[in-house]
């Protein structure tokens, strides 16, 4: 499966949903997935509240978040989304998880605490995730898998490597793999290899148009994405910069 836009890309398995609300590089990425015990959503770009409510999205059903990074496109509407929940009163405990170190996130869930240390009727545990580390929740089981990103600017300038994970997200034998952003790695090949759906970041048009330091460190281009995804049972291309 190839698929081009920015919302609403939809994939139903057997057992697990994969929504993706919003993916465009640089501007905001935030991708649902559930199965019939729950949500657990995958990186909270801009305007992830909206996303959420518009697509009719049950916030009921949310049982945890996860972060790829800490890059403001991948975590920027968490403290909106974390105030939309204050504001309703949810009770249950939502652990946010993110690669150790990923400062960016952790210290968006602190600051939040402090701007309303005695109202926040949820508690907001913090989880820094290890390489291969595994969580069970809301009947899934999600595997952490370190990769490679560096932060970069507009004119090629690679700046220093991030905390970066993906994630393998398993339920009742059916698999899904979501990359987050990332250069081309060992550890990525085994994310994405024989997964019933591979959701793969392809930030460029074509390979020639990235250096190979950028495409090993930074980001996968559109078509080195495709030849990755073909490894899975379907694939859909994610978080594409301005074509």
């Amino acid at each position: 499966m190839k698929t081009d836009g920015n919302t609403n890309m939809l994939w139903r398995g057997k057992h697990l949903m994969v929504n993706i609300l919003f993916t465009r590089a640089g501007l905001a990425q935030q991708i649902w997935v559930e199965n019939d015990s729950g949500a657990l959503l995958f990186d909270t770009g801009d305007g992830t509240l909206r996303d959420v409510i518009d697509s009719g999205l049950d916030m009921r059903r949310l049982r945890e978040l996860f972060y790829t990074h800490g890059h403001f496109d991948h975590m920027g509407g968490l403290h909106s989304l974390l105030g939309f929940l204050r504001m309703v009163g949810r009770r249950e405990t939502l652990p946010v998880n993110a690669p150790e170190g990923c400062t960016e996130v952790f210290s968006a869930v602190v600051n939040f605490k402090r701007c309303y240390p005695e109202s926040v009727p949820f508690k907001i545990p913090c989880r820094e995730l290890q390489d291969r580390e595994k969580i069970e929740t809301a009947g899934m089981i999600v595997e952490a898998r370190a990769v490679i990103h560096c932060g970069s600017v507009e004119d090629g300038i690679i700046q220093d490597r991030v905390p970066a994970m993906g994630y393998r997200i398993s339920c009742r034998g059916e698999t899904v793999a979501i990359t987050g952003d990332t250069g081309l790695c060992d550890s990525l090949r085994e994310l994405v290899k024989g997964v019933d759906l591979a959701v793969i970041e392809a930030t460029a048009g074509k390979k020639t148009d990235l250096s190979p330091a950028m495409l090993e460190k930074v980001h996968l281009a559109e078509d080195v994405a495709a030849e990755l995804g073909r490894t899975a049972k379907e694939y859909i291309l994610v978080h594409k910069g301005k074509r």
